[in-house]
């Protein structure tokens, strides 16, 4: 049965100033014999501005391989990255979880869509990919889909907007 919740959506400490994509390949497959899945690697770099530190930088690369079990009727490389800003009052302590689970979460949203469009008008049906969390279960900060972050800094504001 269905259950009605209401009420239970916030603003999110989170605010994504903007996004843009600095790679996309996808490449459609004629093989018969292509699977319709993907095994998905993802990669997450942030970077905190220097003269703010509640500015982030994500870039989020996710790569579009073929399964063990054949050839992939869909493969290819998407990358998008987005500026972010924490509101005043999240605690600094939790801001890099935050940045690092919904900032990257929200980059997999726009790259899964953009996938789903491109592949809509290739021969093969519309690639539709999984649903993910880049938050583990065990609540370490460390995404379970993402490699250990890089801890260099973000370019400032004005020319990591620019890019």
């Amino acid at each position: 049965s269905n259950r009605r919740i209401s009420g239970c959506m916030n603003a999110s400490p989170l605010t994504l100033d903007r996004y843009f994509f600095t790679l996309i390949r996808i490449e459609a497959h004629l093989d018969r014999e292509a699977k319709s899945t993907n095994k998905l690697n993802t990669s997450v770099e942030v970077g905190q501005a220097v003269e703010d530190s509640r500015r982030y930088q994500v870039k989020l690369r996710l790569i579009l391989m073929p399964p063990d079990d054949g050839p992939a009727s869909y493969t290819g490389e998407v990358e998008a990255v987005g500026i972010f800003q924490v509101t005043d009052h999240w605690p600094e302590e939790k801001m890099q979880q935050l940045v690092e689970t919904n900032g990257a979460a929200l980059l997999y949203g726009a790259i899964r869509e953009m996938v789903y469009n491109l592949t809509s008008r290739g021969p093969w049906p519309a690639r539709m990919m999984p649903s993910v969390t880049f938050l583990r279960p065990d609540g370490n900060e460390k995404a379970a889909t993402a490699p250990p972050r890089t801890g260099r800094k973000a370019r400032p504001k004005a020319s990591a907007a620019g890019k």
